[in-house]
């Protein structure tokens, strides 16, 4: 089963425990069908789409089969072989491409044989510990590790190496025993300060760029009392300018205030909630409104695009409105200008329609003035597009997923190296580092270099062709990249998050307004007197398109973030994503997926499963889900928020969805999580029979699915081995591989964020 189709199935699943309004609203059923003995055997969605699996005398799941992806079309198959402990000895996906591993007597899987990635090794220690890995390039890795098994050093085959200290090392201070402190890489070093209760405190960045060496700090304070209590209430940027954040009384954050070397003012007030958590709206804090809509099933269905209404409305603003099928998938974009009108030339030339086939992938984007669409082999790679009355194809390698070559709009000519890294495309040359990720890229003589931290996060961008020689980049504790640097330190840009949306940047101590979209992308940014400065609203779907840096003619306004976890690369067009570089032309990355099949779709180039407006991949590794941990009773807090919902109908139920979702990795390279209440509330008038016990129907969900080996829980003992990433076994990836997973886990390059 494709990730994307999983993901509605989870979501599904969890709203048939919905009141009868979100089903109604929705207008969605998905069946599931099981075998006697409790396997699941069959699918359902709410377009009568079928799903179908297959098993053997063991309960292993041998087969799936998706829908076509066209009616009539050949379905795309998917076939698992196991060896005697019942593990993935073989995966052969709808283009009959082989991904097989070869794991030992404990468990450790010591090879990986990909059409895309070529032979991967790895050895390990006695306890299970990744003592060495080498790609299909021949670069080995090795890795050390302390007498409490974590990770000292990763020693590649050229170049620096990464070095992580904990406990304070030579120099120890209060509150540093028991976590990472500092580590050194080919970017610089890093040093962590925590206080008693293990926050952070201060993150020292020091990155050497052309010779030169320069020092960014991040600190972090929180709350003592009330509501605050434990929370962040202020973060102070390299620049020195300070966000400060207050709470209602529920914990929540109630506002953001900056303060700069121009003083201090609000960024957003009377931040407004749904009765379950997600922001319905604030003010700005030049005293705009901001308000966005979503319908009972939580989707976003509704929101600004600069301030649309009032004296202060942005001239070119819109209020856009998000349509949806009973899919949960994105079926139009429609619009109002600042005068409410749905009608004038300004709304009308906004508006988009969207289409896919039946494997979720988006195939027609129909922009007001043109058209486009895509078509995809059985493994989700892009092999034609049409813009207009313009067509071309894109070739892929028929022995593994590599696009070899494209015949527009920009025509290319494609190469690899071993490994799957993407070597170069006729004009721009890439070249890769033993560690395996872009060193740097040579286009039109030019040569841009790129440096990478521990964590692997790039740290410094350096060249001819950079403004002031580099660019160095800080990112907060959970990945977001908060603030752009030249080579002498000074401030190029800085961003403000509200949870993973950003909500302004800072240039020169001013702040500008970020609008972003349904993925957290940003769309639209306005000064604080609602003027745009900046536009990406009207974008192709795949972020092809470049954005207005003038759209008012108040200057050139250079703003660089993309997709969540994107970053623009004007030396190539591509953006950097993390773990990986995505090209926006083509939808897809030039590298593989390092942690290959685990990552979730059948091509390890594909991007979100050809869904770029309704899913996003912030770590370039996998798409971006929650995994649901189980359910548990409403706190007194969330019951009386359910009793307000229910008003004099009364309360049936009152349970909490536990959710959690991968959102980077610790120092020791272990995944992160955040962890999610998404509180489930039925009324008494509401006739279903999951209403009253949402429990039981979502086990009899995962029963079926787990049983032949969805989560290495279920029974089959297939391994997701602990690597020195850390166990990474419920990041997403394993379980949403047609056919549900449980795949050897290959250590990947260490560590992963």
């Amino acid at each position: 089963m494709r990730q994307t189709n999983l993901y509605l199935v989870l979501s599904a699943a969890v709203l048939l425990c919905l009141s009868a309004g979100a089903r109604a609203q929705a207008q969605s059923t998905t069946q599931f069908a099981y075998d006697a003995a409790g396997n699941l055997t069959q699918i359902t969605d709410p377009r009568g789409l079928v799903t179908t699996f297959t098993y053997d005398a063991l309960g292993r799941r041998t087969q799936v089969q998706a829908p076509p992806a066209t009616p009539g079309g050949p379905p795309p198959t998917t076939a698992f072989t196991y060896d005697s402990q019942n593990r993935v000895r073989q995966v052969t996906d709808p283009r009959s491409l082989v991904t097989a591993y070869i794991i030992d007597g404990l468990g450790n899987t010591t090879a990986q044989q990909s059409p895309d990635s070529g032979t991967t090794k790895a050895t390990y220690d006695t306890v299970g510990n990744l003592t060495s890995r080498t790609d299909a390039r021949g670069r080995r890795t090795v890795y050390m590790y302390d007498v409490l098994n974590r990770i000292t050093h990763a020693v590649y085959a050229s170049g620096p190496g990464s070095n992580f200290t904990y406990d304070g090392g030579m120099h120890p201070e209060a509150n540093d025993i028991g976590r990472l402190t500092h580590v050194s890489d080919e970017s610089g070093q890093t040093r962590w300060r925590y206080d008693g209760f293990g926050n952070v405190v201060s993150k020292t960045q020091s990155s050497t760029a052309a010779g030169i060496t320069k020092k960014q700090v991040v600190a972090y304070a929180y709350g003592t009392s009330g509501s605050a209590t434990g929370h962040l209430v202020s973060q102070t940027y390299p620049s020195g300018s300070v966000v400060g954040c207050s709470y209602d009384a529920g914990g929540r954050i109630a506002g953001l205030t900056l303060t700069t070397a121009n003083g201090s003012t609000a960024l957003l007030s009377s931040i407004q909630y749904q009765p379950f958590g997600k922001p319905t709206g604030w003010t700005w804090g030049n005293g705009t409104a901001y308000v966005r809509s979503f319908d009972l099933s939580g989707r976003l269905t509704q929101f600004p695009l600069g301030a649309t209404s009032g004296a202060g409305a942005t001239p070119n603003g819109l209020l856009r409105t998000v349509n949806y099928d009973a899919s949960s998938r994105i079926t139009a974009y429609t619009h109002a200008d600042t005068t409410g009108s749905t009608g004038s030339d300004t709304a009308t030339a906004a508006n988009r329609t969207f289409g896919y086939d039946d494997q979720g992938r988006l195939i027609s984007y129909l922009p007001a003035a043109s058209s486009q669409s895509y078509s995809y082999d059985a493994n989700g790679n892009r092999v034609g597009q049409t813009i207009g009355s313009s067509s071309y194809t894109q070739s892929v390698d028929s022995a593994s997923n590599r696009q070899t070559a494209s015949a527009g709009p920009t025509p290319t000519t494609n190469s690899y190296d071993a490994a799957g890294n993407q070597t170069g495309d006729g004009t721009i040359t890439y070249s890769y580092s033993d560690r395996g990720r872009l060193a740097s890229v040579t286009n039109a003589g030019v040569t841009t270099n790129y440096l990478y931290n521990a964590l692997g996060q790039r740290i410094v961008k350096q060249g001819t062709n950079v403004p002031t020689g580099a660019i160095r980049y800080v990112y907060d504790e959970v990945g977001h990249l908060i603030g752009e640097y030249d080579q002498a330190g000074n401030t190029i840009q800085e961003t403000v998050y509200l949870g993973d949306t950003p909500i302004a940047t800072i240039k020169n101590g001013t702040a500008y307004y970020i609008y972003a979209d349904q993925i957290d992308t940003p769309r639209v940014i306005t000064d604080t007197n609602n003027l745009m400065v900046w536009r990406w609203d009207q974008a192709d779907p795949f972020g092809a398109t470049l954005p207005d840096e003038n759209p008012t003619s108040l200057g050139t306004f250079t703003y660089n973030l993309r997709f969540p976890g994107q970053l623009y690369d004007q030396e190539t067009g591509k953006h950097y994503n993390t773990n990986r570089d995505y090209d926006p032309a083509g939808g897809r990355y030039i590298q593989s997926d390092p942690i290959g099949l685990n990552g979730g779709q059948l091509s390890t180039y594909a991007y979100v499963d050809g869904n770029p407006i309704s899913y996003v991949d912030p770590l370039g590794l996998a798409m971006s889900g929650t995994e649901i941990l189980g359910y548990k009773s409403c706190d007194a807090q969330q019951a009386q928020q359910c009793r307000a919902t229910c008003g004099n109908r009364g309360v049936d139920k009152c349970t909490v969805r536990v959710t959690r979702k991968i959102v980077g990795v610790s120092g020791e390279g272990k995944p992160r999580y955040k962890n999610e209440e998404d509180p489930q509330c039925s009324c008494n008038d509401e006739d279903s029979n999951c209403a009253t016990n949402p429990q039981s129907a979502f086990d009899k969900f995962v029963r079926g699915l787990t049983k032949p080996g969805w989560r290495n829980s279920g029974g089959t003992g297939i391994p997701e081995i602990d690597d020195a990433t850390g166990d990474s076994s419920s990041s997403n990836g394993s379980s949403m591989i047609p056919g549900g997973g449980g795949l050897p886990r290959f250590p990947m390059p260490v560590p992963i964020r």
